[in-house]
């Protein structure tokens, strides 16, 4: 078996092969110049969910950042405690001039298993400095809203796939409270996304305001 650090080292060589020796003026000739992404994509750290891998993109083609649970804080002025997920978003918009935002959700997120853990003690980390139950606490209105549609009846694995689609939807909500975001988006110069992903079945769906739910593509 390969060692996971010498796998990394060998992906680099057929990047170096693909883009270096057989493109290389294309490569350099692109590599010189300032990126231009067209959107910013909002996704969960979870190794399986790779945006560039799912939407088949380019080097340059889109702006990626990555946290548990794809979450969005909501905006707090002058006194963010998530200053690097505000930062990029703020370049994205104001510099990048990105034209979409895309929140991009997927199942069996480990981050929504630990918000809708009945017993504290379900999570991973049951603790006084439990970074993830303080992380994925900004996405309780997603696990309120679960609650209020759902039944005792309903299993609970059903229940946290409606938390995962809920929780991007949640973010979209965080991301307009932002200001260069509402601005941008009142100009008619952007537009935002809620994505919910099937790793299983590597089926995506993006939600549709008009019929209020989540479509396949």
């Amino acid at each position: 078996m390969v060692d996971a650090y010498q796998g990394l080292i060998e992906g680099y060589r057929t990047f170096r092969r693909e883009y270096l020796d057989k493109q290389f003026d294309a490569y350099r000739s692109w590599a010189s110049k300032a990126q231009n992404p067209r959107t910013l994509i909002i996704g969960c750290s979870d190794s399986r969910v790779n945006p560039a891998i799912l939407t088949h993109a380019g080097l340059g083609e889109i702006f990626v950042v990555n946290n548990v649970a794809n979450i969005v804080p909501p905006y707090e002025k002058g006194k963010s405690h998530h200053k690097s997920l505000g930062a990029a978003i703020q370049f994205a918009v104001n510099h990048l001039r990105v034209e979409h935002i895309i929140v991009m959700g997927h199942s069996g997120c480990g981050g929504i298993a630990a918000l809708m853990a009945a017993d504290p003690a379900a999570r991973y980390d049951a603790d006084d400095d439990d970074y993830i139950a303080d992380w994925v606490s900004i996405l309780q209105p997603a696990r309120e809203a679960v609650e209020v549609c759902c039944d005792a009846h309903v299993p609970d694995h059903e229940k946290r796939a409606l938390a995962e689609m809920e929780g991007t939807l949640v973010s979209v909500s965080h991301l307009i409270s932002y200001p260069w975001v509402r601005q941008a988006v009142d100009a008619g110069v952007l537009s935002l996304h809620a994505w919910y992903f099937h790793v299983d079945s590597g089926e995506l769906l993006t939600f549709s305001s008009e019929k209020g739910r989540f479509c396949r593509v």
